[in-house]
Formats: C-alpha cells, sequence, structure tokens
C-alpha cells in the first residue's frame, strides 16, 4: 500500500470535488441570482412558502452556508423580514441534498462525459447563457470525477486490517465521530464531501451505518460553522440567523440521536444500496428537521432579537454587508439600500434644515450641518469602496451597468452635502453684523428652494424605484428652474436688491448653490434613465 498515491488520490479527488462545487454554483449563482431576487420577493409571505423558496434558493447555490449568507443579505437588503428568513433557512438545509443523491446514483461512471459536454458547451457559447450552463454541467462533472479518484484511492487503505481496526476504534463513540464530522465540514465548507467520503468507507465495508449516520449528523452541523465565522462582524440580523441556523442544525441532531437505530430501520426498510441510505438519510434528517421546527419560525426570530439586541453607532452602514459580496445581486441590493439610507439623512438632516438658518439664528443648525457632511462623506467613501469589491467579481452585463449606475448617484448624494455645507456656512457672513435677507429675497430663495427639493426628492424615489417617468419628469423640470433662478438674479439686480453688497453676495450664492444641487438631481434622473 503506497501511503503517498493513496493521500494524494483522497486529498486530489477531494480538491477536484470541491472545486466542482465551487463551479456549478458560480454557474447557477450567474444565471440564476437576478430570477432569484425576483422569486424570493413572491414567496416568502409565509413561513411555509418560505421554506419552498429556501429549498430552491440552497439546490441553486448547492450550498446552506452559502444560501444562509445570501439570505442574510435579502434581510440587510429589506427584501426579507427576520421572521421570513427563519423558514428559508430551514428550507435551504433539503435544497442541498441535491448533490448527495445524485452522487448515490453512481453517475461517477459518467463524469467524464459531463466535463467533456460542459467544456464544449463553454468553447462554443455566443451567450453568456450559455456559458454558464456549460459551467454547470463542468462543476458537476469535476463533482464526479473527484468523487470517483477519492473512492479508487480508499480502495487499498480499506482492504487494510490494520487501518480496519484503527477506524473501528475511532468511530465507536458516535458523539466523537459527529465532533469529527462536524470539524472536518467547518474545514472544508462543504457538507456534501464529507458526506461522499462517508458513502465511500461505507461501500467498501470500512464504515457501519450507525457510524455514517453520526458522520450525516456531524456534517450538517459543520455547515453552519462557516455562517457564524462570517457573521461575527456582521449586522445583527446577519449574527441572529447564523445563529438560528445553528440552533436548528443542533436541536434537529439532538432529536434525532436517541432515535438512531429506528432510524436506520426506517433507512433498511426503504430499501436501496449503501449510498442512497446515506443519501436518503441526510434528505430525511432535514426533512424531519424542517417539519418540526418550522411551526416555531416566528418564536425563533423573536428569540433571537432578544438574545441578540442592536448595539449599533451612528456611523455605521446601515445595509452594506461583506457577506454578501459573492452574491452581486444581494450586495447591489444592499448597496441601493445604503444610498436610500444616504439621501434619507441629506434630506432630513441637511436639506430641510437649511434656509431656516438665514430666518433666525442658526449656529446650532449649521453645526448639525457640518456634522451630518462628516457623515456622508463616511457613507460615501464605504458605498464606493463596496462598489469597487462588487465590480471584482464576475458580473452580468446588467450588474455591470447597475453598479456603474450607482456610483454615478453615490457621487452625485456626495456633491448634494458638499454644497448644502458650502451654503450653510455662508450665514456667517450674515450674522452678528445685524444684516438680514429681506422678505422678497427670503420668499424668493424659498421658492426656489420649494422647487429644488421636490426635484431632489423626486430624483432619489425614481433612483429606488426605477421609475423612468419620474426621471424624465425630474429632467424636463431643469429648465424651468433655471429659467425661475435666472429671473430672481435679474429682478435682484434691477428691482429689488438693497444697498448691501454682503447680502447680494450671500443671495447670488444661495441661488448659484441650489441650481448646482438642482443638477446633480437631474444627473441622477439622468442616471436612472440609462444616459450615462
Amino acid at each position: 500500500m503506497d501511503l503517498i498515491q493513496i493521500i494524494l488520490g483522497v486529498i486530489g479527488g477531494l480538491g477536484i470535488f470541491l472545486y466542482g462545487m465551487h463551479l456549478a454554483s458560480d454557474g447557477l449563482k450567474q444565471s440564476a441570482s437576478k430570477q432569484l431576487k425576483s422569486f424570493l420577493k413572491r414567496v416568502t409571505k409565509n413561513q411555509v412558502y418560505g421554506s419552498g423558496a429556501g429549498m430552491v434558493l440552497a439546490a441553486v447555490l448547492q450550498s446552506s452556508s452559502a444560501a444562509t449568507v445570501m439570505v442574510v443579505g435579502f434581510v440587510n437588503a429589506g427584501l426579507m423580514t427576520l421572521r421570513q428568513s427563519m423558514g428559508v433557512v430551514l428550507g435551504s438545509a433539503i435544497g442541498t441534498t441535491l448533490t448527495v443523491q445524485l452522487i448515490a446514483f453512481k453517475v461517477t461512471d459518467y463524469a467524464l462525459v459531463f466535463v467533456s459536454l460542459g467544456v464544449l458547451m463553454f468553447l462554443i457559447a455566443k451567450t453568456q447563457t450559455i456559458q454558464h450552463v456549460g459551467n454547470i454541467i463542468l462543476g458537476f462533472g469535476f463533482v464526479f470525477f473527484g468523487m470517483a479518484l477519492m473512492t479508487n484511492a480508499m480502495i487499498p487503505v480499506q482492504q487494510s486490517p490494520e487501518f480496519m481496526n484503527w477506524f473501528v476504534a475511532a468511530t465507536s463513540n458516535p458523539i466523537i465521530t459527529i465532533l469529527i464530522a462536524t470539524a472536518f465540514t467547518a474545514i472544508i465548507q462543504n457538507s456534501a464531501a464529507t458526506i461522499a467520503i462517508a458513502m465511500t468507507l461505507a461501500v467498501g465495508g470500512s464504515m457501519s451505518m450507525e457510524t455514517a449516520i453520526a458522520i450525516v449528523y456531524g456534517a450538517n452541523i459543520g455547515t453552519v460553522i462557516t455562517a457564524l465565522i462570517s457573521s461575527l462582524n456582521a449586522s445583527k440580523d446577519a449574527q441572529r440567523t447564523a445563529v438560528a441556523h445553528a440552533l436548528f442544525k443542533i436541536i434537529g441532531v439532538l432529536v434525532f440521536i436517541p432515535a438512531t437505530f429506528l432510524f436506520i430501520q426506517v433507512l433498511q426498510t426503504m430499501g436501496g444500496s449503501v449510498e442512497r441510505q446515506i443519501a436518503n438519510a441526510h434528505t430525511l434528517f432535514n426533512i424531519v428537521n424542517l417539519l418540526i421546527l418550522l411551526p416555531f419560525c416566528n418564536l425563533f426570530a423573536d428569540w433571537m432579537t432578544k438574545l441578540i439586541k442592536d448595539k449599533k453607532s451612528v456611523d455605521d452602514f446601515k445595509y452594506l454587508d461583506k457577506n454578501s459580496l459573492n452574491f452581486p445581486t444581494v450586495a447591489l441590493l444592499n448597496t441601493q439600500k445604503e444610498l436610500q439610507y444616504m439621501a434619507e439623512k441629506i434630506s432630513e438632516r441637511m436639506f430641510q434644515p437649511l434656509l431656516p438658518i438665514y430666518v433666525e439664528e442658526g449656529s446650532a443648525v449649521r453645526q448639525q450641518i457640518q456634522s451630518e457632511e462628516k457623515r456622508i462623506d463616511h457613507l460615501y467613501r464605504g458605498i464606493y469602496h463596496y462598489l469597487q469589491e462588487i465590480t471584482e467579481k464576475k458580473l452580468t452585463d446588467d450588474e455591470s451597468r447597475e453598479s456603474l449606475q450607482m456610483l454615478y448617484v453615490n457621487n452625485d448624494l456626495e456633491g448634494i452635502s458638499d454644497i448644502i455645507n458650502e451654503l450653510s456656512s455662508l450665514s456667517i457672513k450674515l450674522e452678528g453684523n445685524d444684516i438680514l435677507l429681506s422678505e422678497w429675497e427670503k420668499e424668493s430663495i424659498q421658492t426656489l428652494f420649494d422647487n429644488v427639493f421636490q426635484n431632489f426628492q423626486d430624483a432619489v424615489e425614481c433612483f429606488s424605484e426605477k421609475d423612468h417617468e419620474l426621471a424624465t419628469k425630474v429632467v424636463h423640470q431643469n429648465p424651468a428652474i433655471i429659467r425661475l433662478e435666472k429671473e430672481l438674479r435679474f429682478k435682484h439686480f434691477h428691482t429689488e436688491g438693497g444697498p448691501s453688497s454682503r447680502v447680494s453676495s450671500v443671495y447670488m450664492d444661495l441661488l448659484n448653490g441650489l441650481l448646482r444641487i438642482n443638477q446633480h438631481s437631474v444627473n441622477i434622473s439622468q442616471t436612472t434613465l440609462g444616459m450615462i
């Protein structure tokens, strides 16, 4: 028995298996992520539909950990509530059993057919969709080929009496076996690979069904480790979802351990080969777990909220989630929500309080605007770098265009906050000199302000809702606002202007600043219309 050759065969086979899973998952994400977003919007209205959505989501991603991370992104982006996410997380565990079921069909004999077909489709593809399908087929081909390599490498080991004696002793305690399988799955971040190795050993007679079932339990717990670790620095909802995911698995294992003997009898009654029985164990474990825990999903969500309380500083990002970067559709949705949040802060904390500064003593309000402008700069930088990381991923044409549009909008919103900050500082010229704007000047500025502020609100809304009709309205409103500014400028100099050059300077700067703000609103609307 050549030990080095066996180790290389197992590690190499495992590497090809994991790469195949990554390739298939990546192809599925690229081809279906946009449809998944609209699908989840429709079917997460209750926990039963949500669990079905989780099955579909995990079947596409072929990873319950990845599915959990994606669900967290949807929760952060407001696409679903924490309560709705509970059912999706439970359902996702069932969707990931697909790969193990496919392996049990002994399709490993046809692995190279899948690889050949996948490469051929990828090479001759003229559209991104066919390329993605080719990636999916190629990925599953590598999964089956890696499985075959591991199986062949294990044959000499399984024929060794020394190995058999050691293995039986090492796995005699089911709790220890569960812990080993949990640790191994956490390291390789793939439960299907762990269960595939168990199937290989069981077929060769090196492993009893009791041990194989213990490995299934451990593999299911091991899948939660990735999500738990990735949520440590994530949002509170991310942490709640990850902890709930872990509790669901642990509760399931604790329920099943005492009934393992009965569970094995059920599997044997169902019939099939040893591989099929292990694959069925994986599937049935997650189905029964869902049926037991689904009625308590809302309670779990409430418990998680009480267990993990919000502790968010004012400078934290509300929606940006680093863990969602592997799912561009979710990451872009997070970015859009963060931009909406940024626009709301500008509107409520900067734009609306601006004019009162010129009517009454405004030093406190001015300080508030200046302080808020620093927070907006912080948001701008965070969104910019987040979008840069998104653009480094494999994006569809639509996703590339959307990320570029968001970079434009981010720049325009930051520009608006800078202008408002500048305008707030202008009031210093009037304070302490007993110089005030005349009633006409106040009224005329108010008129222009109301028009510009309405245009700003419409621009933000058309971007948020992708409302092209409203975006067109904002663009068409621009000439009228420019005319109004010219009329006010003319009237100020020819009929209404006072003797103070200081007041005239402030008045002109206000007109000019509001006009610049409006141009940024027009830019946002043009970006929404695709005019970039």
